[in-house]
């Protein structure tokens, strides 16, 4: 019973830290934390969006490589939605059609269940989660990277706004 109790505080601890950042509530985070990167994103993308008043207009604005600075402007701001509030899109259309939705792949669920088969569990979990573990290192340092570069997309476009209407920057 505590074991639920517990995963519950960790689980609310968790979503009360997410709507901290969403509100830009003064919370620090270790500058390695990916919780630091998404909350510079989250108010990068919150200052780029209270900055830029008429959007239209970033459709004059020269376009840098591949980035189309409307479009860029529109992703930003969906990427921080999906970042804060929302799921997998996929996963909720399969529920609300009826259907659950795995996250395991059906190669990790043979292996799962090959695992399960073999009468030796307890190492095959431990494998399995070290490798779980080693995994999400190498995708928690690409989404650190993904934020800090998406992170300075926001601040070059808030720029590029304000140096084409004439304000400060």
């Amino acid at each position: 019973m505590s074991f639920n109790t517990d995963l519950s505080t960790k689980l609310e601890n968790s979503r009360n830290t997410l709507r901290k950042i969403a509100r830009n509530d003064n919370t620090e985070f270790s500058k390695q934390s990916i919780l630091n990167d998404m909350e510079k994103f989250v108010k990068m993308v919150n200052t780029m969006d209270e900055t830029v008043l008429v959007p239209c207009r970033l459709m004059n604005l020269q376009q840098e490589g591949d980035d189309d600075p409307f479009s860029l402007f529109a992703m930003l701001n969906d990427l921080k939605t999906e970042l804060l509030w929302a799921g997998d899109a996929d996963a909720e259309e399969h529920v609300e059609r009826g259907r659950r939705v795995s996250d395991m792949s059906d190669t990790e669920s043979d292996a799962s269940s090959a695992a399960g088969d073999s009468g030796i569990e307890g190492e095959d979990e431990r494998e399995s989660a070290a490798s779980a573990a080693a995994a999400c290192r190498r995708h928690l340092r690409g989404l650190r990277r993904c934020l800090r570069q998406l992170t300075s997309a926001a601040a070059q476009l808030t720029r590029s706004y304000q140096e084409e209407v004439g304000a400060p920057v």
